[in-house]
């Protein structure tokens, strides 16, 4: 199951009535915006989060890849194309919508750095459909299920199985539990993989400071999961093996390595630190060169130069 984020306007309330979402068909050669192509990313199944004037106000779930057919009729045929690309879609409007801006704390750093469907201040980015990876997905649920509950029964309730008994006949509900229980089944497998992945192609130990004791080590990525792509999350170039301290050095950006897999200290690590925590300036780690890329992201955007 994958997961996206639509950002809707005016002609929302037309499209949610007919169930489906669109977009316009370019000619040959012409370059089509990236937020339009995703559109021939969708599958069945997968989970759509609708956003309209700064709130999520429903939730759907794709029912049929993209496919060509004739402008919907409450489309302008001065402006729309004869031929749209269009996915038929189950909305499911939420009794209250989420206000994306009164959650920033939670949500802001499950943002990714880049194809973002929202911008710093919770208002949404110009395009139409993001991608929402696993951790943001999984708080949204948890934010919309708690709005949903206190809606529908007037009582804070977490989203438990003995609540989903109870209001089992609820197609909103059972949706969300659904995509929530699968998504945590997805995130537990893909971080399973990974390690064993990571653990399978590097020396087992500690690339800064050489522990080998198999049950303090952990496989880090360099991009981190709220910014990679399915494809990326698995790919055992975008680990490090690493002990619990050096791990969070390279999460929090305070460490990372040159393209020839120099270690680089950020300036906030003072002198005795460096010390304690084998921070030898010399290190030099033997990356592929299938890592270049997550290096790079690592020093872009993580590393506190």
């Amino acid at each position: 199951m994958q997961a996206f984020i639509v950002m809707q306007g005016r002609t929302y309330q037309q499209e949610k009535a007919a169930g489906v979402i669109w977009t316009q068909q370019r000619p040959a050669g012409v370059v089509i915006p990236p937020t339009w192509a995703r559109i021939k990313m969708i599958k069945p199944q997968d989970l759509l989060f609708h956003y309209v004037a700064g709130q999520i106000v429903a939730v759907s779930q794709a029912q049929t890849r993209a496919a060509d057919a004739p402008r919907p009729a409450f489309l302008p045929a001065a402006t729309t194309s004869p031929r749209v690309d269009l996915v038929h879609l189950q909305y499911y409007p939420l009794p209250t919508p989420l206000t994306v801006s009164d959650y920033l704390p939670q949500l802001q750093p499950l943002f990714p750095l880049k194809h973002a469907a929202f911008q710093a201040d919770g208002s949404g980015n110009q395009g139409y459909i993001y991608p929402c990876y696993s951790l943001l997905l999984a708080k949204l649920i948890d934010l919309i299920s708690a709005q949903y509950f206190v809606a529908k029964q007037n009582e804070q309730l977490t989203l438990a199985m003995s609540a989903v008994t109870a209001t089992d006949t609820d197609p909103l509900l059972r949706l969300l539990v659904n995509a929530d229980l699968l998504n945590r089944r997805q995130m537990g497998q893909v971080e399973q993989s990974f390690q064993q992945a990571v653990r399978q192609q590097q020396v087992p130990q500690c690339a800064v400071c050489g522990l080998e004791h198999g049950s303090l080590l952990q496989a880090v990525r360099l991009k981190p999961l709220r910014d990679s792509d399915p494809a990326e999350r698995l790919l055992p170039a975008n680990g490090l093996l690493l002990c619990a301290n050096h791990a969070q050095l390279l999460a929090q950006g305070l460490i990372s390595f040159s393209r020839g897999g120099h270690l680089m200290v950020a300036k906030q690590v003072g002198y005795l630190d460096r010390q304690r925590l084998a921070l030898v300036p010399r290190l030099k780690v033997n990356f592929s060169s299938a890592a270049a890329p997550f290096l790079n992201w690592h020093r872009r955007f993580i590393f506190h130069a």
